[in-house]
């Protein structure tokens, strides 16, 4: 039945289940608040809690505009915390209707202050929090989160490992921040075109000539904190890999994510931000496999990192010196964001660092914000 607790796969010794934490019987809780997941379909997996509905609108209408019509699996707000008229608009895209299917979850968090005492709210992720009735016994009655208190940001790779569960081991997922993405073409067109594939491991890079690891004080704190700078200084010549862009094939996905909180619950650094430096440490300590050629990790047959501007997801957010357009990554005329080989680019991430990108955007939440209005009175 829907409402059964389900028993998660072991993970491995080096990267066990999250679940593991609470005892090898747990069990996951967690169940949509409305949406059911299509097991054989791509997904795309994000954590947009208490945005106002045009951030929301950005996000599916442009995702819906390329064709995809596989699952979007969102964790939003408790309902009573949910900004006007987003519920409303995101039970509206389902599988019923053909289109995009979302599958939402509510989460139920806990949240303290600094200080220790309780807050209503993540904070935009500054504050640090428990996640309720996420995981059960072995019989199926909630137990509490076995963390401490990190914030959502780091707590969110648990959410997508648990969704990561759904689907099959050739379906393509993706992970991506949710606030300041803009989809211009299918998010996985160039990978369903090759035929299927198993154990693909994605990553995005940020510019390099912008910035390093070592160059930039944000991912070189995160880095130091988590792991003592004799460790991660070999990497500090290095390029930054964006953790809120992500992709790959559900068995590659189902690892990395096992790996992310292992990362955390090794160093348990609770910076926001640290998840960033979890993620580059696992890609440059080779533990997610010999880098750029066949992978010798369970789960994962390949990791493939891609330059910025160079692959399906855009990173622009280190490209702060000059306007996008006169590095030839934007055309205003087209409204396109570009790679550096002048295509199109499927996913711009960070648009809203650029004014022309961003005014861009701006107009078409307008548009679209009329277009749903109209089409609900």
């Amino acid at each position: 039945g829907e409402n059964k607790a389900v028993r998660p796969p072991k993970g491995t010794e080096r990267w066990p289940s999250p679940s593991e934490k609470a005892g090898v019987d747990t069990t996951i809780l967690l169940k949509p608040a409305f949406g059911s997941h299509r097991p054989s379909q791509d997904a795309i997996l994000i954590f947009a809690e208490g945005y106002d509905l045009s951030i929301y609108l950005a996000f599916v209408e442009s995702l819906i505009s390329t064709g995809y019509s596989g699952d979007l699996v969102i964790s939003i707000s408790n309902e009573e915390k949910l900004k006007p008229g987003v519920k409303e608009y995101l039970q509206s895209k389902n599988s019923q209707i053909g289109g995009v299917n979302i599958v939402a979850y509510e989460v139920n968090w806990t949240c303290f202050k600094k200080t220790g005492e309780a807050a209503a709210g993540s904070n935009e992720g500054i504050n640090h929090c428990k996640m309720n009735d996420a995981f059960g016994d072995a019989s199926g009655n909630p137990i509490s989160d076995p963390r401490e208190p990190r914030p959502v940001a780091t707590a969110r790779y648990e959410l997508y490992w648990m969704w990561s569960l759904q689907y099959n081991k050739e379906s393509w997922l993706m992970l991506i921040d949710a606030r300041d993405v803009w989809f211009q073409l299918h998010p996985f067109q160039e990978l369903t075109t090759r035929g299927k594939v198993f154990g693909e491991l994605h990553l995005f890079g940020e510019n390099a000539d912008a910035v390093k690891i070592g160059t930039s004080r944000y991912n070189r704190s995160w880095l130091i904190t988590a792991y003592g700078e004799k460790a991660v200084s070999p990497y500090f010549k290095q390029p930054v890999i964006c953790s809120g862009s992500t992709i790959g094939n559900q068995d590659a996905i189902e690892t990395y994510l096992r790996a992310m909180v292992a990362e955390y619950d090794t160093t348990l650094c609770k910076s926001k931000g640290c998840d960033q430096g979890f993620h580059n440490y696992l890609y440059y300590s080779g533990k997610l496999g010999t880098i750029n050629s066949e992978s010798n990790v369970e789960g994962i047959s390949k990791v493939i990192v891609h330059e910025q501007g160079k692959g399906i997801i855009n990173n622009l957010g280190a490209l702060r010196a000059k306007p996008l357009s006169e590095l030839g990554l934007y055309d205003p005329k087209k409204e396109l964001v570009l790679n550096w080989d002048g295509t199109t680019s499927a996913v711009a991430h960070q648009y809203d660092r650029d004014k022309a990108a961003n005014v861009m955007v701006k107009g078409k939440k307008r548009q679209f914000e009329r277009q749903w209005r109209a089409s609900n009175n």
